[in-house]
């Protein structure tokens, strides 16, 4: 199999996989927020976005280091996968007894701090998942498996169970059984075929594994910062329902930033080893990036704004309307996280963790300061204009850095699929009565007939396609 052969497989992995595990997770969220209302609905993701950054924590860039050292070179994956699991089990610990002692202190009613107790709980399996393993030897279909076994036994329970306001306790301990099933059946798949990792405690390689993830690892705590600071702050300056009305329209534009994720994660392998291996392979792997990422961002982002109301209103009912101007707002963040994932991911596969993390603490910095003076007069839209000025300014500094590898210049990319989607979006606005399936689908026909016909779909582009599919 070849290298496009592969990247194709995985990104058909990840994608179906992360598309029906974000569809499932969708299907919660819709029936959580009509069932819960607005305020607890708020509490839930108030009681998330607190535990994020201490599974951040325990993770510390490692997952991300281990996989990309795996592609490298397999020989080291005992190496890595036996250090690391016993380090990242001994933070997950040392984790969630510093989350207990911070949820005493938070003035906050018993019932969230329940919440944030019991999702807590899901740091310890989570130290087990051997998801990363599996992306470093590009078996993305049991990274795929696990986060589709874990959504199903999630919203199975979670619809059998939770009936009322009354059940929200259930939903966190529902959540952390599944994880802990996935966890143990992606363990065992792993021993079948790689033998029983050894749990070492090998001091001097904890300090090494460290000293290459650290970097890694501020970085993610720093976009889980630029991520989800919005619904902390929101949580101690504004009220739970104003979270809940946030966290519905940011739920969406998560599943769209998961369908340029997918993507990224079955080259990351890839991209780490072009870059030892070939600059030439990695840039013109990086320009088809490009030219990717940038025909899905636009239409996403001016067909978002247009169709923001009807989708809200189909997804959640009108109860959830004051979210409207906040997912109009927050599509162009997902948009502008498309293209700076070309580059910042990039940043991480060539040993650029130093620069990037630079980049993202200015970010983090940026978004909470601003965050300070919008949210209070302007409640979630405030939150949303944060986040997009977070990842505007992001950009400059992705693009500069990146380029220094190897030149991947987007403005090339810009104008076709810029201008097809104007011309999907005066179709959007001219049928803005009509059923919303029949505008989405019609807009994205529009847009690809007017993206060929603009010669943004070149032949090139065909025959690779034709290529992957005949196994050439």
């Amino acid at each position: 199999m070849n290298t496009t052969q592969r990247i194709v497989k995985n990104t058909t992995s990840l994608f179906f996989s992360g598309v029906f595990t974000r569809l499932l997770n969708s299907i919660i969220v819709v029936y959580l927020a009509r069932v819960m209302g607005p305020g607890d609905f708020g509490k839930i993701n108030f009681a998330v976005a607190i535990v994020a950054y201490f599974t951040m924590f325990a993770n510390l860039g490692m997952p991300l280091l281990g996989a990309r050292e795996i592609a490298r070179d397999r020989e080291n994956i005992n190496y890595y996968l036996s250090n690391i699991l016993t380090l990242r089990l001994c933070i997950s610990i040392l984790s969630f007894a510093l989350l207990l002692l911070i949820t005493f202190l938070l003035n906050k009613p018993f019932e969230i701090k329940y919440l944030i107790i019991l999702y807590g709980l899901g740091l310890i399996p989570s130290a087990l998942l051997l998801d990363w393993a599996f992306q470093g030897v590009e078996k993305m279909e049991y990274v795929g498996g696990g986060n589709i076994l874990t959504a199903i036994i999630y919203v199975v329970l979670v619809l059998l169970f939770v009936k009322s306001p009354e059940e929200l306790l259930l939903i966190p301990c529902f959540q952390v059984t599944g994880y802990i099933i996935a966890a143990g059946l992606i363990f065992s798949i792993f021993l079948r075929g790689f033998g029983r990792p050894q749990f070492k405690f090998d001091f001097i390689s904890w300090r090494n594994i460290l000293r290459q993830a650290l970097p890694i690892g501020i970085s993610i705590i720093m976009i889980q910062i630029i991520y989800n600071i919005d619904t902390v702050m929101l949580g101690f300056m504004r009220s739970n329902e104003e979270i809940g009305y946030y966290n519905a329209a940011y739920k969406i534009i998560l599943l769209i930033i998961l369908v340029g994720s997918t993507y990224f994660d079955a080259i990351y392998p890839v991209i780490s080893n072009y870059y030892k291996t070939s600059l030439d392979s990695l840039k013109r792997l990086q320009d088809y990036t490009a030219k990717l990422m940038v025909t899905m961002a636009f239409p996403f982002a001016l067909g978002g704004t247009i169709l923001a109301k009807p989708i809200m209103n189909l997804l959640y009912g009108p109860k959830y309307n004051e979210g409207i101007i906040a997912f109009q707002i927050l599509i162009w963040a997902a948009a502008l996280i498309y293209v700076n994932m070309i580059y910042a991911r990039g940043m991480w596969a060539c040993n650029k963790q130093n620069e990037y993390v630079k980049i993202v603490i200015t970010q983090a910095i940026v978004n909470i300061g601003l965050n300070f003076f919008l949210i209070p007069p302007l409640g979630t839209e405030g939150a949303a204009i944060s986040t997009v000025c977070a990842e505007f300014l992001g950009f400059f500094f992705y693009y500069r850095e990146f380029n220094k590898v190897v030149s991947i210049p987007i403005h090339n990319y810009i104008i076709r699929p810029l201008l097809a989607s104007i011309v999907m979006a005066l179709f959007l606005k001219l049928g803005v009565n009509m059923n919303i399936f029949l505008l989405i689908f019609g807009g994205m026909f529009i847009y690809t007939i007017s993206l060929y016909l603009m010669k943004g779909i070149t032949r090139e582009d065909l025959m690779l396609v034709q290529s992957i599919v005949s196994g050439k």
